[in-house]
């Protein structure tokens, strides 16, 4: 369980992709290595890895594994948020390796790493889903370990509850767990509802399965007795849509996980901390809420506004270990600079902008107006999905750098969900906020008197 390869995970890391070693000498290999939606694998990806620990204040998920190996077998909770696109589940793969690593004379930590983008209906999870996804992982990551305390609980009982709902399950647990996910994962809200009707009554013995793997699993001899950690991925990405259900899932039906025997790292919508359901997260469950910010790439208002210049010499450094800028930009550097200004420290607008450019050509370089169409690419995504409604509030937040007292927490949901307003916490001990550097080029920005 440990040692799952990063790679089946999340697709073939992004460096394989290329045939010369990073950064990219040509067009074609600057496309495959700015990828805005791969995280880097923490093995094969180290050359393109970029520690921006300085920049955002201090090393937030290094600290969820100190305290993991510190906790002296107590289980820990920790939640993780930020945008969409600031570099979660790169940070989050990171931190699975350094806890499968010796350090410091810790055991090595088991980790399941479970990412509900690949395993789940990303826009309808409830608990059932997770546990049964979770029962998938340890079975099929340390079957030896698993399978003598997980199939008679399977045959006695929760096949037994599901027999009236799914009818010729196969006999191995495996098969018939990606069966059952598979039907969750389909559009029918009300195949997912009968699923899970059906399993509600189970919930118990799908933990009390886990918990028993899970002993299993530390008492294997390639394993030794270090902590057990269960690690769940972009349920950030959980749907605005449906955020009572989110809300639900988190408040109400969440804290049947504290009674799993392992450690829970747990991403949460970056939303759902600005709700009143979310924002009593920690004292609900006792643990802490992780953000992880933008690059901060400019200053507060208060302090005059402007670049900040560590924020975009690190989001440039980012991207040189991508590509060669002297060498595939008419601008060199310059160009990685205006790309970062333009990205409001968002790693994966920034990697976009350099895909984009670089698609306008047949062979370099990749020129200024090239840079600023790619720019325009996503500024019109934004003049499209912004509600002119917004604006207002969008020029407060401009001025002061937070929201206004007044604004609907739908409204800072949306804000914040969609981009057009980005969190900053790089070492403060308060969160700041700023429009989009993209939006604030909008038409309908730009025309509000």
């Amino acid at each position: 369980m440990s040692n799952a390869p990063i790679a089946t995970l999340r697709g073939h890391a992004v460096s394989s992709r290329v045939l010369t070693p990073p950064p990219a000498q040509n067009l074609d290999d600057a496309v495959r290595l700015c990828d805005p939606y791969s995280p880097l694998d923490p093995r094969e990806d180290s050359s393109l890895f970029a520690n921006l620990t300085a920049i955002r204040g201090s090393d937030r998920l290094g600290r969820i594994v100190r305290n993991i190996r510190r906790s002296g077998g107590i289980p820990t909770l920790h939640f993780v948020s930020g945008h969409l696109g600031s570099g979660k589940t790169t940070e989050l793969l990171r931190m699975k390796v350094q806890l499968e690593t010796a350090a410091h004379g810790a055991p090595l930590a088991t980790v399941l790493f479970l990412d509900a983008d690949v395993m789940l209906n990303r826009t309808d999870i409830d608990l059932e889903d997770i546990l049964l996804a979770l029962w998938k992982l340890v079975y099929e990551q340390r079957k030896a370990a698993a399978v003598k305390v997980l199939m008679p609980l399977w045959k006695d009982q929760i096949k037994e509850a599901l027999s009236k709902t799914i009818t010729n399950l196969p006999g191995d647990i495996s098969e018939a767990l990606t069966r059952i996910l598979g039907e969750v994962r389909l559009p029918s809200a009300e195949r997912r509802k009968d699923i899970r009707t059906a399993l509600r009554s189970t919930t118990a013995v799908l933990i009390e399965g886990l918990n028993k793997a899970f002993a299993a699993t530390r008492e294997a001899p390639d394993d030794g007795a270090g902590p057990l950690v269960v690690l769940i991925d972009n349920m950030e990405k959980l749907s605005q849509a449906h955020h009572e259900g989110v809300e639900r899932l988190y408040r109400e039906r969440m804290g049947a996980l504290k009674s799993l025997d392992a450690h829970l790292v747990i991403t949460v919508p970056l939303y759902l901390c600005y709700a009143p359901a979310g924002a009593g997260l920690s004292g609900l469950y006792g643990g802490e809420i992780v953000v992880v910010p933008m690059i901060e790439v400019r200053r507060r208002a208060a302090e005059g506004g402007g670049d900040n210049q560590g924020g975009v010499t690190a989001l440039v450094d980012l991207l040189k270990k991508r590509v060669q800028f002297d060498r595939l930009f008419e601008e060199g550097d310059r160009a990685a600079e205006r790309i970062a200004r333009l990205s409001g420290g968002c790693i994966r607008h920034a990697l976009h902008m350099v895909r984009a450019a670089s698609n306008e050509h047949d062979d370099p370089p990749v020129t200024a107006a090239s840079v600023e169409r790619a720019a325009s690419i996503l500024q019109a995504d934004f003049e499209r999905a912004l509600p002119e409604g917004y604006v207002p509030i969008l020029r407060q937040i401009a001025e002061t750098n937070r929201f206004p007292d007044q604004c609907d927490v739908g409204v800072k949901r949306d804000l914040l969900l969609n981009l057009f307003v980005l969190e900053y916490q790089n070492g403060g001990p308060d969160p700041w906020h700023a429009v989009h550097p993209l939006v604030e080029r909008c038409r309908k920005y730009r025309e509000h008197g």
